[in-house]
């Protein structure tokens, strides 16, 4: 295949870059693969040590796509070995070990995801268990042998718990040796993966070194904050966008993060040119200036430029319009839609947090918060006491959820 020019290609990667190691050589890389008309093949690596991913995860994965829509090999790399120790990144203490039943169940559900964004018919999938499965104890111990304790305490992560008396396991410090020598084994010209990956992603430069192959640039992506724009994303804070949230929830939320985010979110989450990206940006700058309602640079408009982006890449445009006449039936006008979900109850009564909980799909502390924070309604009138008992008869009652989450609720009998 003809591959785009060097600069062409160079434009598209270091879109919403935090951090490359190192950028000359990446440019020699790319006019080394047009000259040879070979592919780069190029590593994200991911343990699935949760069912399903947010759009968080995705900022790295949509860098992949960028390669792999340049004509470059995409390697998604199933950690299904390294799953089994965890990552100690960002760590205070040991992960919970899972078995690597758990690991592939989870696995499952994560490579759905994954390929709403990339090609599956152009990614090479891998898993590490191929390479370490089959190791013997001679094998790891020359893995063990290629790094030192005092270098592996460099880590900010492991010098703070060391100091702090709390444990550190043996396998944790193998783990980035482990991450490492896939690269080793893949033949990796590059590497992606977020900021607070850099002694992990390094290793694998050390490691090539060691095993005569061309050390891999690695290309680091920044950390994306959640809806509470301050923490990271993630499903511990409950900020997150879900990758498998419906349309009008993934609008929903879009609509709710903070405006200094509007900006990263395009630049990291979408391919929005550049060019209108900058626009928006210049416009958020200058909010008085766009104060009528139907102003496209209206910050609420811009939002939703941003939202039908985001809706389009995990949906499609059509559900991407319908979930915007959603928000702006629901959450703007403050009216009913016209299709609610129906759920029959099996009791005449039910405690309040136990409907919630069963009605959203969430745990009991989680519903018991959203009825602490007024967040839930039953025919217009808000629940203030988690232990109501709620009565359920033939007639349907309206169960609405936070702003845009609404149910019917009658008995079964």
């Amino acid at each position: 295949m003809a591959f785009p020019d060097v600069d062409t290609q160079m434009a598209k990667i270091m879109r919403g870059v935090e951090e490359i190691i190192h950028e000359e050589e990446m440019r020699q890389r790319i006019k080394w693969s047009i000259e040879n008309n070979t592919p780069l093949r190029i590593k994200l690596g991911v343990d699935p040590t949760a069912s399903d991913i947010h759009l968080g995860h995705m900022v790295t994965i949509r860098k992949l796509k960028h390669f792999q829509d340049l004509g470059h090999t995409a390697i998604f790399l199933v950690g299904d070995f390294t799953a089994r120790i965890g990552d100690p990144t960002a760590r205070s203490e040991a992960r919970v070990r899972l078995t690597k039943e758990q690991v592939w169940e989870h696995a499952k559900s994560f490579r759905q995801q994954v390929f709403k964004i990339l090609d599956e018919s152009k990614t090479e999938l891998r898993s590490n268990g191929e390479w370490f499965d089959p190791m013997s104890f001679a094998d790891c111990l020359d893995l063990a042998y290629r790094s030192t304790v005092a270098r592996m305490l460099e880590r900010n992560d492991f010098e703070k718990r060391y100091k702090e008396g709390n444990p550190i396991s043996i396998t944790e410090f193998l783990y980035p040796l482990m991450q490492g020598y896939d690269s080793v084994a893949l033949k990796c010209h590059v590497e992606l993966g977020g900021t607070d990956q850099k002694f992990n992603l390094l290793a694998g430069r050390d490691l090539q070194i060691q095993h005569n192959q061309p050390p891999q640039i690695v290309i680091m992506t920044p950390l994306i904050e959640g809806l509470d724009g301050s923490k990271k994303m993630s499903k511990t804070e409950r900020n997150y966008i879900a990758v498998d949230d419906t349309p009008e929830d993934m609008f929903g939320k879009t609509m709710s993060i903070q405006d200094n985010l509007v900006v990263k979110y395009f630049t990291l989450l979408t391919d929005v040119d550049p060019s209108e990206v900058a626009k928006f940006a210049a416009a958020l700058e200058e909010i008085e200036k766009h104060q009528e309602s139907n102003d496209p640079f209206h910050p609420m408009n811009i939002k939703k430029a941003l939202a039908r982006s985001i809706v389009a890449e995990y949906h499609n445009p059509a559900a991407a319009s319908e979930a915007e006449e959603h928000f702006q039936k629901v959450v703007q006008r403050k009216e009913v839609p016209d299709e609610i979900p129906l759920r029959s109850i099996s009791a005449d009564k039910v405690i309040a947090v136990d409907l919630i909980a069963s009605l959203a799909s969430v745990s009991g502390s989680e519903a018991r918060r959203l009825i602490n924070q007024g967040g839930v309604k039953i025919d217009g009138n808000k629940v203030s006491d988690a232990a109501q008992e709620i009565p359920v008869g033939s007639k349907e009652q309206i169960v609405q959820i936070g702003k845009r989450r609404f149910f019917r609720i009658r008995s079964e009998s």
